[in-house]
């Protein structure tokens, strides 16, 4: 029998309805000749090395047991009374599915179809989601509606509804993040409590270096905002160390888990979570082994550097240790205010081209660099080499990394070296 919130929509809609049949296996509805049903695909917590939720997700099929795409369901919803009654149907089976199971407080991540998210819930709220405002079992605290970041608007509707959902308890979830035209006006706008990343980022996280530096910055950046972040769509090792690496707090894909009709137990450990951390620790291991193997004559050179400036030695002599090694590019010496003194100290052969786009940009007189991290971790810590992380140097338009030191010279003035080396692309 369909449940009576879904029947009185259909009816007053002219909705073509749809019987939903309990069984032993679960809760299943028959629709314009499908079979519609649950399945729910793992969230894990990478922290805590289980499952926290799952996803529900539609499966269909013909009369013939034939699978049908869920996107293929949804598109036969050509008005928006049709759209709005399948959407609601789809998180009825996913509420109930669910709730016949005891996931132990996992929470469920249900969509909201954007259309439907846009235009709000009518005046009787209550019909906007009846699947958790009449279900006895359901805890709206435990539901995270996800909605497309491309619904995110300015719309009264779209206000509305996450007036809604805040008031009922769920959280809600910005889905696909970093699909298409991204901005981050959509985060602060809404204050989600997940940001989900759409899984462009997993896959350009291992096949672009300058991606996987990014990712972190931008999982920081998120973090600030005051949101949790997912990484869904990881179906390799390799994308799943680069999520542990950018400090992503949950993940979701093949590599963790299939969607299946049963949800797993959020109480259990998972044994590819841990293996994987085993297999993080020794790759970060070995990559800071590398890395300090990489940058250790440069922090060495730079500390020379700075014991010979300290005893008047010109600038041009004390730098000449540094600017051999193999990656050098240039030294300059800043003023206890970040402003540059004199020129850039160059190798004989400096990095980047003669006709570079940015060759005006080297010429760095009068030039301050006050803001930039080697100049203020300097500062903060007189008389010890600070590394950055890599970045595009704005003198060069290459990646670069800067090595800096804080002295006071012969005249016991206050004073920054910086050494510019070039950063290659994988280390």
């Amino acid at each position: 029998m369909a449940h009576a919130s879904l029947s009185v929509v259909a009816e007053a809609e002219q909705a073509p309805g749809a019987d939903i049949v309990h069984s032993a296996q679960g809760v299943l509805a028959r629709y314009k000749g499908l079979t519609l049903t649950s399945h729910f695909q793992p969230i894990f917590s990478v922290s805590h090395c289980r499952a926290i939720g799952h996803e529900g997700l539609l499966r269909a099929a013909d009369a013939e047991a034939n699978p049908v795409a869920p996107a293929r369901v949804i598109a036969g919803a050509t008005r928006y009374d049709d759209l709005r009654y399948l959407d609601q149907l789809c998180r009825y089976l996913h509420v109930n599915n669910h709730a016949a199971q005891d996931t132990h407080d996992g929470w469920l991540f249900l969509n909201i179809h954007p259309e439907v998210f846009r235009s709000g819930p009518d005046s009787d709220l209550s019909d906007f989601l009846p699947e958790l405002s009449e279900h006895p079992d359901i805890d709206p605290r435990r539901i995270v509606i996800e909605v497309m970041e491309q619904a995110v608007s300015e719309h009264a509707g779209f206000a509305r509804t996450v007036e809604y959902l805040r008031g009922l308890g769920c959280m809600i979830a910005l889905d696909d993040f970093g699909a298409g035209h991204s901005n981050f006006d959509r985060i602060w706008t809404m204050q989600p409590e997940i940001v989900k990343l759409d899984r462009s980022f997993a896959v350009k996280s291992v096949e672009d270096p300058s991606a996987r530096r990014l990712l972190p910055q931008i999982v920081s950046l998120i973090h600030e905002a005051g949101s949790l972040v997912l990484l869904e769509g990881v179906e390799t090792e390799a994308q799943a160390l680069a999520a542990l690496d950018a400090d992503i707090d949950f993940v979701q894909g093949f590599y963790f888990a299939m969607p299946a009709a049963r949800p797993v137990d959020t109480r259990e450990v998972s044994p590819v979570l841990n293996d994987l951390w085993e297999r993080f620790n020794t790759t970060r291991g070995s990559g800071a082994a590398r890395y300090r193997e990489l940058i250790a004559p440069y922090i060495h050179a730079m500390g020379g550097c700075a014991v010979l400036l300290e005893e008047g030695i010109p600038m041009e002599e004390a730098c000449r240790g540094f600017l051999q090694l193999e990656r050098a590019d240039c030294c300059f010496l800043l003023d206890a205010d970040g402003r540059q003194v004199g020129r850039n100290v160059r190798t004989s052969q400096p990095f980047g081209t003669a006709d570079s786009q940015y060759r005006s940009l080297s010429i760095n007189r009068h030039a301050r660099w006050s803001r930039r991290p080697y100049f203020r971790r300097a500062i903060e810590h007189v008389g010890k080499v600070q590394v950055t992380r890599p970045y595009l140097s704005i003198s060069s338009g290459l990646l670069c990394v800067t090595v800096s030191i804080a002295y006071r010279g012969w005249d016991d003035q206050l004073r920054v070296l910086c050494g510019d080396l070039h950063w290659p692309q994988v280390v």
